[in-house]
């Protein structure tokens, strides 16, 4: 369809990426189609941007409205919602929510934010309202326990053995930062001609000089944040490499 769309229009290329996430990442359609760099800028619009552009144009009144998914663990009835940018989450999600304390993320849990009031507010970006439940309960000598009902990336848990079946998730990081360990965790979920692990690791120690040599002037939170979820040191990549980009962007 969205090649029939732009036949004729000399100036607009249609590519198709498919796959399991991140295949529909901005960031990963950039690396491919048009890398970014400090002399090259790349915009990008999600499809609603898109519809909006489109109605404004078409009937001359700006299109305000915002399609947007409330789901995850916490949440009794997943299911699609009409509201406004910025909408108020806490009154959005009001009567939706298991018992219990629950986080709502604006955007999704692998690349949105956490939000509580005054500021649980839905991001200007975000189609997606994700709920977890906290993980403030400590199980007794977890350690010793074979992890029938726990997810891990590395396979570690005898969960593994009973194939993909749902699993229940909350906010739990299943321990603290730790050393970062090289098993090729990385490797397994990063799609873009990057070295990860040399990368991360320069971000980490904030060596912003092999940083951009390695490619993180192509990145944004969301594309490193598979390897967040997969990394054995439970470090966030997310806000470090943001604070690298800030500080190249600051001394040059």
């Amino acid at each position: 369809p969205a090649a029939e769309a732009a036949a004729g229009l000399a100036n607009v290329q249609c590519a198709a990426f498919a796959g399991p996430h991140p295949a529909g990442l901005p960031g990963t359609h950039i690396h491919y189609l048009d890398p970014a760099s400090a002399t090259r800028t790349v915009w990008h619009l999600h499809y609603q941007s898109c519809i909006a552009i489109g109605r404004l144009f078409g009937s001359g009144r700006p299109w305000r409205e915002r399609i947007v998914s409330l789901a995850g663990p916490g949440v009794v009835s997943p299911r699609l919602l009409r509201t406004l940018p910025g909408a108020d989450l806490e009154a959005l999600t009001t009567g939706s929510l298991r018992p219990g304390r629950q986080r709502i993320v604006s955007g999704s849990l692998l690349g949105g934010r956490a939000v509580s009031a005054p500021n649980a507010f839905l991001g200007g970006l975000h189609l997606q309202v994700s709920v977890l439940p906290e993980g403030d309960d400590r199980e007794f000598m977890h350690y010793l326990r074979a992890g029938v009902n726990k997810h891990s990336a590395l396979r570690v848990f005898a969960s593994s053995l009973f194939g993909r079946r749902p699993l229940a998730l909350n906010t739990s990081t299943q321990g603290s930062p730790r050393a970062m360990v090289p098993v090729g965790s990385y490797e397994a979920v990063m799609p873009l001609d990057i070295l990860p692990t040399q990368l991360l690791r320069a971000l980490i120690v904030g060596d912003t000089e092999m940083a951009q040599n390695l490619g993180c002037l192509e990145l944004d939170e969301e594309d490193l944040a598979l390897c967040t979820y997969v990394c054995p040191g439970k470090y966030e990549y997310g806000p470090i490499l943001r604070d690298v980009l800030t500080r190249i962007a600051k001394e040059g």
